[in-house]
């Protein structure tokens, strides 16, 4: 009985908000695009998530702020929080666009700046 006490209250130490929790990475194993408009091969390389383009030209500029860098994306339908590292952000037509990567999924997303809460490049507890 006291194992299984044990166990339990060890698994849910680990939960945040439903998620259990994921190291965050290092910022130098992550491939980015900073200071310039991500190009084809930074999307096949996993630097980058998106194009913004317009009649086959390249429209975006990048946004001034640090990447690689972590962060959370709260995800407006679900309500979800997930932990991230932004490897992109371009702005074009006024919309300012975040590419990043998904910490416990690695899977890559993009959304609107708002929807991300940056929190630098220190590694966070």
């Amino acid at each position: 009985m006291k194992t299984s006490i044990l166990l339990l209250t060890l698994f849910f130490s680990e939960v945040v908000l439903g998620q259990l929790k994921v190291a965050w990475p290092d910022l130098s194993a992550i491939k980015y695009v900073s200071k310039r408009h991500a190009v084809e091969s930074d999307i096949n390389s996993g630097a980058a998530v998106f194009l913004l383009k317009s009649n086959g030209i390249n429209i975006g500029t990048p946004i001034d702020i640090e990447i690689p860098q972590y962060a959370i994306h709260l995800d407006g339908e679900t309500g979800m929080r997930s932990n991230v590292v932004i490897i992109q952000a371009e702005e074009a037509n006024g919309q300012q666009v975040v590419g990043a990567l998904n910490v416990k999924t690695q899977k890559f997303i993009a959304g609107f700046l708002n929807e991300f809460e940056l929190l630098g490049t220190n590694k966070p507890e």
